[in-house]
């Protein structure tokens, strides 16, 4: 009868260890998985606004070399640098008028 239960004892001990593990092992699939600055949907986040952050980097490359282009060809190009300055600044040269007219207001 002792040797039974002893045997009853060890079972009980065994589940009690078997369901201690498992709810530790619960607890660290949630931490991996929800841990704060750590757990895998944190990285997952990180990871799109890496993405996000490689795309609009990739973007303002673009518009660098567009600028820089641009930069090169108003030091270089006259006729550029004058379109430029009409168009945006709305320089005029010596002896131009500008005459503004007033578009024609619809008839009702």
């Amino acid at each position: 009868m002792a040797i039974r239960k002893k045997q009853e004892e060890t079972g009980q001990d065994k589940k009690i260890l078997w369901c201690l593990g498992l709810i530790a092992g619960v607890f660290l699939l949630l931490w991996l998985l929800f841990a704060p600055g750590r757990g895998y949907f944190h990285y997952r986040k990180l990871q799109k606004e890496i993405a996000t952050l490689s795309e609009e980097n990739s973007q303002l490359e673009a518009k660098n070399i567009e600028l820089n282009e641009d930069i090169k060809r108003l030091k270089s190009d006259d006729a550029y640098l004058e379109e430029v300055a009409r168009k945006k600044h709305g320089l005029l040269k010596k002896n131009e008028t500008v005459f503004e007219f007033e578009p024609p207001k619809k008839k009702k």
